[in-house]
């Protein structure tokens, strides 16, 4: 039994153009360097789009792995970039990008997935503490898009 889909948003406002922020972002294996818990990224070599996803991470006083496959819906060029499995841990999930002006923009991740069966007994307590992480994430993500923006010569 599977207790379906819980649902989480997060957004931070983030000091580079939106075309930085997307592609910072949609550089799928450097993720890890800035959400916590996902522990690696890999995208398959005969099939780019898709990519293997490992969690590693304490919930609550329990040690949790899951690994997922996630296929990368079809983009839209520096606003959204989507995404589903296709097996492991079912979740989905978007980031959007909304320029704020020519040097910032707002960038909204939203999580769904199903919780497991080890995690039912904790599911209520887990909403906080998802959100409180993917919050953690995207600030991480901030800092990250900026190091690399400040990288790229200004005209």
């Amino acid at each position: 039994m599977i207790e379906c889909c819980h649902g989480y948003s997060t957004e931070i406002q983030v000091d580079v153009p939106c075309s930085v922020a997307y592609q910072c972002y949609s550089e799928r294996e450097t993720i890890p360097q800035w959400m916590p818990f996902i522990s690696s990224v890999k995208i398959l070599e005969d099939k780019p789009d898709q990519s293997r996803w490992t969690l590693k991470y304490e919930v609550l006083g329990r040690n949790v792995e899951f690994s997922w496959l996630a296929r990368n819906m079809t983009p839209t060029k520096n606003q959204k970039i989507h995404w589903r499995s296709l097996e492991g841990l079912p979740n989905r999930g978007a980031v959007r990008f909304f320029p704020k002006s020519s040097s910032s923009c707002r960038v909204q991740l939203t999580v769904a997935y199903e919780i497991p069966e080890i995690l039912a007994p904790v599911a209520s307590a887990l909403k906080p503490f998802m959100e409180g992480l993917l919050q953690k994430g995207l600030e991480r993500f901030a800092t990250f898009a900026r190091e690399r923006y400040s990288k790229i010569p200004q005209p």
